[in-house]
């Protein structure tokens, strides 16, 4: 069964993935968020390849999803003071927001599941691009679309349907491992402005981690996480609420977010007068009134009376399993003392690339495993030479 797991190829986990979607990188953002709408997925691609690179050779794109544009969007305070214009600018300007871990790189179908982990941790990248089968890009029309992403989760899952292979480390505690990092777990207490989470979210991109939401005494709360954040691709609406709130009531917002109350909406609009922010308010009332008109376009009169307050939003459609909706709160968590297989579990339940890892008693924060870090743990376990008697 070793010898077996060895000689998987990338384009075995492949089967049944969708195509990606690529985007020229003159795209404007605004267009890309409605593609995001649009779409099955939380995310996008960005064509980031040379402008006289052979495309079948060297394919590269930028993964940007909702948080990508939320961290550039509140990340300059003059994009909050005129949110429209941020919008209009093509989608190119996130590559700084994404960063080299953003970077999606193409790799033959062919390339052995060690060597495609191999290429994800030494480029600190967080999926790579692999070409359908040649019957697949037959139906399609775009060139892009011969392509589909395999992510860190996806070799995690796969790994974890023979997790006996991995005896005795699975069982083995993540703080024995080496697995808990406490540099690397982003903390903002609920009392903090939300736009002070920004950065730290930016980093926890590139880390496939998300923002800990902490009480008094780092008591682990919730989170604010790239992948819920995926749901709310009114860009206008969140962004408006983290310039506003502080982060526990920015937390609220995403998860009431297909049916925020009306006094969390006054809390916001009041805020963002009192900082000047007039445009970034209009914005919002704009994509509302949007709703609303929606709405009563397709209610009678009688009905008019029991319009919502604040519109509901619909709800995102399922993807092939790359992402679904789950709440700020709903959060992966475990102990010092849990065993990896314990951690890897919660992460695939979770549908999520970290675990945190909080105080037994107290609750307290503690730090952070991340999919990466799994990774390499699987990845040494895995090496030819451990299976030489069994090849």
């Amino acid at each position: 069964m070793a010898a077996s797991i060895l000689s998987h190829v990338v384009s075995d986990l492949c089967i049944g993935k969708p195509a990606v979607r690529v985007l020229p990188p003159s795209t404007p953002i605004a267009a890309a968020l409605a593609t995001l709408r649009a779409g099955a997925d939380p995310f996008v691609f960005v064509d980031a390849a040379p402008p006289d690179a052979k495309k079948a050779a060297a394919l590269s794109v930028v993964k940007v999803s909702v948080a990508e544009i939320l961290c550039y969007v509140c990340g300059d305070g003059g994009n909050l003071g005129d949110p429209a214009a941020a919008l209009r600018r093509p989608v190119s300007v996130l590559t700084a927001v994404v960063g080299d871990h953003g970077v999606t790189r193409r790799v033959n179908p062919q390339t052995s599941l060690l060597d495609a982990i191999d290429a994800l941790l030494a480029n600190n990248s967080h999926s790579l691009l692999v070409p359908l089968h040649a019957r697949a890009r037959k139906k399609h029309h775009h060139a892009s679309a011969g392509y589909c992403v395999l992510t860190q989760q996806d070799i995690v899952r796969h790994l974890f349907g023979s997790i006996s292979l991995f005896a005795p480390v699975a069982a083995l505690s993540v703080a024995s491992l080496g697995l808990v990092r406490r540099d690397d777990a982003h903390a903002v207490h609920v009392d903090d402005d939300a736009l002070d989470a920004i950065p730290l979210l930016q980093r926890s991109i590139g880390h496939g981690t998300a923002v800990a939401v902490v009480a008094d005494d780092d008591a682990l709360v919730g989170e604010i996480c790239p992948g819920v954040l995926g749901s709310c691709d009114d860009v206008e609406s969140v962004s408006a609420a983290f310039a506003a709130l502080s982060a526990g009531d920015a937390m609220t917002y995403i998860d009431c977010y297909f049916s925020p109350p009306e006094f969390l909406l006054r809390s916001i609009r009041a805020e963002l007068t009192d900082k000047g922010l007039h445009a970034m308010c209009d914005l919002m009332d704009a994509a509302y009134t949007t709703d609303v008109a929606a709405l009563s376009s397709s209610s009678t009169s009688s009905d008019e009376e029991c319009l919502p307050l604040a519109p509901a939003r619909r709800a995102r459609k399922m993807s092939s399993g790359s992402f679904r909706w789950r709440s700020t709160e709903d959060v992966a968590a475990c102990h010092a003392g849990s065993s990896l297989v314990a951690v890897m579990a919660q992460a695939l339940a979770h549908r999520v690339g970290h675990v945190w890892v909080v105080d037994e008693l107290t609750g307290a924060l503690v730090g952070v495993v991340s999919c990466a870090d799994v990774l390499a743990v699987l990845r040494d376990h895995l090496r030819p030479e451990c299976y030489a008697d069994d090849l």
